[in-house]
């Protein structure tokens, strides 16, 4: 059994939580490892349902561990490698209604993304979608409702990143950096980000993320490019755009090993930031956006 990558349509709490004891029970009769990443107002109910049955069960907030859908592959690794040699099934809801508009999009970019990551592992997620279910999961997923899915399309699997992002509304800061220039870009979106009203922590996960950014930019970007800063619902956005193309649509989900050299940068940007999105095409260069929230915010 190769990766098995499924998805339901449920109406209502009851709906969710029936689909799910039968999914997971079924599991446990196989003596299967189980994880299930939902919302928190759905896990008490779940475990209600399971009685004692959820104590076999893994449980995770997805509104906590996965505001930024570029943590949710990873979480699924680290699933798979605590468990191996055993059958694995997992259930998840990356897409519910606490999402914003942008998490949104990359919710949709996380389920296509997972059909790359696990195409060579043996295991079967299954993917909670409140009805009506958005048109793009149907598209992403090879099973639906326990059957193969028609409307499945195997060619997002070599596109995933050539999608183009929305352009900003209103005033939007434009700046040009070279090497000599990452001090300066960074000092100022330090200063943009005090001004917009973040906190010292989130200021510096910014700055931090903003950093590793430029540098990627300078390194293999053609030595610079152009970073856009705008806020949006709230939240500061932050946009560097170079040259360059990234080949990798996994970028930033790869967990680093203790000894690996390089290639942390976009794992790092993907824990500090509450979203991130990457997109590269040789039509396009690259475009790495990072979006930042008040404390107190919904961010996902």
């Amino acid at each position: 059994m190769a990766f098995r990558h499924e998805a339901f349509g449920y109406d209502g709490e009851e709906g969710f939580v029936t689909q799910v004891t039968d999914f997971v029970r079924a599991g446990l009769a196989e003596d299967a490892a189980m994880l299930v990443v939902a919302p928190v107002q759905r896990l008490g109910p779940l475990r209600d349902g399971l009685g004692a049955d959820g104590h076999g069960v893994e449980f995770l907030d997805m509104v906590d561990i996965g505001h930024n859908p570029a943590r949710i592959i990873p979480l699924w690794r680290d699933f798979l490698d605590r468990n191996e040699g055993r059958l694995r099934l997992g259930v998840g809801e990356p897409v519910h209604e606490g999402r914003r508009a942008a998490a949104l999009v990359e919710c949709h970019q996380h389920e296509v993304l997972l059909n790359v990551a696990f195409a060579d592992t043996d295991w079967r997620l299954l993917c909670a979608y409140a009805l009506p279910e958005p048109a793009p999961a149907r598209t992403s997923h090879p099973w639906w409702d326990g059957a193969s899915n028609p409307a499945f399309d195997a060619r997002h699997r070599g596109c995933t990143l050539a999608q183009p992002l929305p352009e900003p509304f209103g005033p939007t800061a434009l700046l040009r950096f070279d090497l000599d220039g990452v001090t300066g870009v960074r000092e100022y979106v330090a200063g943009k980000a005090r001004r917009h009203g973040l906190d010292a922590d989130a200021v510096e996960r910014l700055t931090l993320a903003v950093h590793e950014v430029l540098v990627n930019s300078v390194d293999h970007g053609g030595g610079g490019g152009m970073l856009r800063l705008w806020a949006e619902d709230g939240d500061l956005v932050c946009e560097v755009r170079d040259e360059g193309v990234i080949t990798d649509p996994l970028v930033g989900r790869h967990r680093p090993t203790p000894v690996q050299p390089r290639g942390r940068g976009m794992w790092m940007v993907n824990q500090l930031c509450d979203l991130v999105q990457v997109r590269s095409a040789p039509d396009i260069g690259t475009v790495v956006r990072l979006r930042i929230a008040k404390t107190g915010t919904q961010h996902a």
